[in-house]
């Protein structure tokens, strides 16, 4: 496994979205009432962009159809849609990122 670290600790904030592309990865990095996700950049069902998504109780809103996927699980909250990739939050020293399957 190799840590893909994406911002500094310092940067974030409830509130906080910023999208990464991470070798054939795209993904947003937020934070809400003091979790931090990493999560897919964008819904499977028509490709609607997450950055700006809500964000509610570990669960992330699709913008244009407010489709709501866990972010423990990934999966769609009624299983009719393909689920999002979660990835693990990982911090090193003052960094915070992803763990990468080499």
């Amino acid at each position: 496994m190799r840590f893909m670290p994406l911002d500094r600790l310092i940067n974030l904030r409830d509130g906080y979205r910023r999208r990464f592309k991470v070798d054939a990865l795209d993904l947003v990095l937020a934070q809400e009432y003091g979790t931090l996700y990493a999560f897919s950049s964008r819904c499977p069902h028509q490709y609607q962009s997450l950055v700006d998504a809500d964000i509610e109780e570990g669960t992330v809103f699709c913008p244009r159809h407010n489709f709501a996927f866990s972010l423990d699980t990934g999966l769609h909250a009624d299983g009719f849609c393909d689920a999002i990739s979660i990835y693990r939050i990982h911090y090193e020293g003052n960094a915070v990122g992803i763990l990468l399957e080499h």
